[in-house]
């Protein structure tokens, strides 16, 4: 279990200015990669890879020349200069790696095998997504539970006719990203599903598949919560959560935010779902959300029945949006599957951005 202590990955120390740094010249295309834009601060962290020292950038592994100052760890905060070239990275401060002090720890977090995995779990679809289907949870699962976790169980199954901000929003506190948290600042947070999952290894009778079922939801959550710490680190803002019916498939959920610019000037916000059901087959939808709160979507049904439906129901989403201030200024609905996303975009901090 990643506890506070894990989950503060980098040592907040004094930044020394570093006077004598190259710069790091980045090729056009690994720049538009991951990301980079003119006068962003981005952070670099050294690691050590196959006896070579690489610099992280978004998880881009740039090359970084040898150089007795800075060891594995290190995190560096560079200014991104863009050129006919590519983009130019400027260091500007450094943290040092903090080593681990305690007796049972022969590695800092950063380079435990644990923190490596989860990092760098391959993206092989939500097990949440299999596991909170309706009729999936299971009396096996279930047996042994005490009355509080049964009921916060319970509560999480949420119906999608009556879905509401709030329980968008209950589903996102109890979606396991944030236990840590309040533990941490001893807040008193609802049971989410990271503590249940725990609960049902120590007390139901599951074993086999469904046992490693339980176990894969919790790297899971716990590569999700990495993946919105290193957003973090970036300033940005980055979370996926799974949102689970009694009455339907569960939802994916992802929103993200890049980070503000030098002019102050407010980012969008980009909030991605995809479901999959035996009526209307799969289905993405994103949508971007700008400061002054108009709307633009994308719909991808593959079904093309689904897409006649949603066509339909275009007036009545946009009063509704109306009715929460919002405006629909563009709705694009396709017939077809949403595109592949290269391996390139698919690790944390990244999300599919496509103008239709």
């Amino acid at each position: 279990m990643l506890g506070p202590e894990q989950l503060n990955i980098t040592p907040r120390l004094a930044p020394l200015i570093l006077e004598s740094s190259a710069a790091i010249t980045v090729s056009e295309k690994i720049a538009r990669e991951i990301g980079l834009s003119d006068n962003q601060v981005v952070r670099g962290v050294i690691a050590a890879r196959g006896g070579l020292m690489k610099l992280l950038v978004n998880d881009q592994e740039l090359d970084w020349a040898s150089n007795k100052k800075f060891k594995p760890g290190d995190s560096i905060d560079f200014r991104v200069r863009t050129t006919a070239q590519g983009a130019l990275l400027l260091p500007l401060s450094i943290e040092r790696a903090k080593p681990s002090k305690t007796a049972n720890s022969q590695t800092n977090s950063r380079e435990s095998p644990r923190f490596l995995s989860l990092l760098h779990r391959p993206d092989v679809g939500s097990i949440q997504s299999k596991f909170f289907k309706p009729g999936i949870v299971h009396e096996p699962f279930l047996q042994g539970l005490d009355s509080n976790s049964s009921q916060a169980l319970a509560q999480m199954m949420h119906r999608m006719r009556g879905i509401s901000p709030g329980a968008v929003r209950d589903a996102f506190l109890r979606s396991g990203l944030f236990g840590e948290l309040f533990l941490k600042g001893h807040v008193s947070g609802p049971i989410d599903i990271k503590q249940l999952m725990r609960k049902l290894l120590l007390v139901s009778k599951v074993t086999g598949s469904d046992k490693g079922s339980i176990e894969e939801i919790i790297d899971e959550i716990e590569s999700r919560q990495l993946e919105a710490l290193q957003a973090q680190k970036n300033h940005q803002i980055s979370y996926h959560f799974v949102m689970p019916f009694v009455d339907a498939n569960p939802v994916k959920i992802h929103f993200q935010r890049d980070a503000v610019g030098l002019d102050k000037e407010a980012s969008n916000w980009i909030i991605n779902l995809h479901t999959e059901t035996d009526s209307i087959g799969s289905l993405w939808l994103k949508s971007i959300v700008t400061p002054d709160f108009d709307i633009e979507m994308t719909l991808w049904a593959e079904r093309l029945e689904t897409t006649k439906k949603a066509e339909k129901a275009a007036p009545s989403l946009e009063k509704s949006l109306a009715e929460f201030g919002l405006k629909l200024a563009k709705l694009s609905i396709l017939n077809a599957a949403r595109p592949t996303v290269d391996a390139a975009f698919s690790t944390p901090g990244h999300v599919l951005d496509i103008k239709t």
